[in-house]
């Protein structure tokens, strides 16, 4: 057995998140595995006209919000209630470089920091706090599919399988060394909540794994291939277009049952229809039968019947 940790003794985490269902899982998960979880970092957005500290105690009176889509709140619980009622410290963060919010997490003497939608980028200062470095739990099959929206990307692509990646943090955005890996299947009709809660909870198990592996020097640790790798930004209007005449009826339904909900509403793009844009939200049923009637867009009651590129979707 390695000498460096003590029998019966646990790694020491700080745990990046925010205040939705990917952190709490991931959250949980560690405290459940017996992690020693020694504080809880949330970020916090400077108000215009107003002092923020860089790091300072979380209160009620300040709540955190997100302006990520990943980070969807959950319905149960969230990691702020989880650390009050397993009283952990709680910070709230505005700037990771400042020389206060280094002292104060260096307090904690961290073994492994643990991150699980955290929307700051972490400086290279703090990710060289840990003795044993950061771990990200990463919705994809890195190296593919990087970026801030893993999710979005696997419905825009067609994707029937997925996954969730630990890997190691490095000065790179989702660069870092894979620790662990597991495939999660994509099936039809599946939307981005629950894509993400299965992705949470399989890189809540994977995370703790991981944990404990590096603390225990038991880690098989791979480099990401570059040549294989591929990164996306925030979706953008035009990644919210649905190109019909180019896409079979599957793709259709299956993306607007993905991310439907999106901030934005998804569009149909018909210009070969009296409706050149059709903004939608859901798709009950999809069918890759042709349809005898040659219009692109048929009003139907309360829905449409949309022709796609093979097939129809009813929206």
């Amino acid at each position: 057995m390695s000498n460096s940790f003590e029998q019966g003794t646990a790694p020491r985490v700080l745990f990046f998140g925010m205040q939705g269902t990917f952190s709490a899982l991931a959250l949980n998960a560690l405290l459940e595995a017996g992690i020693d979880v020694r504080a809880v970092v949330l970020p916090i957005n400077a108000v215009p006209g107003r002092a923020v500290p860089a790091i300072t105690r979380y209160e009620n009176s300040l709540p955190v919000r997100t302006m990520l889509p990943l980070a969807h709140t959950s319905l149960h619980t969230n990691i702020v209630q989880i650390a009050t009622k397993r009283h952990l410290p709680l910070w709230q963060m505005s700037r990771l470089n400042d020389p206060t919010t280094h002292a104060i997490l260096a307090d904690y003497e961290p073994d492994l920091a643990c991150v699980a939608c955290f929307s700051r980028l972490i400086p290279t200062r703090i990710l060289d706090l840990p003795r044993l470095g950061c771990l990200n739990v990463h919705p994809s099959l890195l190296p593919a599919n990087r970026g801030p929206e893993p999710l979005f990307w696997t419905f825009r692509e067609h994707k029937h399988e997925t996954g969730v990646t630990i890997h190691l943090m490095d000065k790179g955005l989702d660069s870092g060394p894979i620790v662990l890996q597991e495939r999660i299947a994509v099936p039809d009709g599946m939307s981005y909540g629950e894509l993400e809660t299965r992705c949470a909870e399989r890189g809540g198990v994977l995370l703790a794994q991981a944990a404990w592996q590096l603390y225990r020097e038991e880690a098989q640790i791979t480099e990401q291939d570059e040549a294989r790798s591929s990164y996306h930004s925030f979706p953008a209007y035009e990644d919210l277009a649905i190109p019909v005449d180019q896409w079979d009826a599957r793709e259709v339904y299956n993306f607007i049952r993905g991310v439907g909900h999106w901030e934005s509403p998804l569009h149909i793009e018909a210009p070969d229809s009296e409706m050149d844009i059709l903004e939608v939200r859901n798709c009950y049923e999809y069918s890759l039968e042709p349809l005898e009637d040659t219009r692109r867009i048929i009003h139907e009651g309360d829905s449409f019947i949309v022709r796609c590129k093979q097939g129809w979707v009813s929206v």
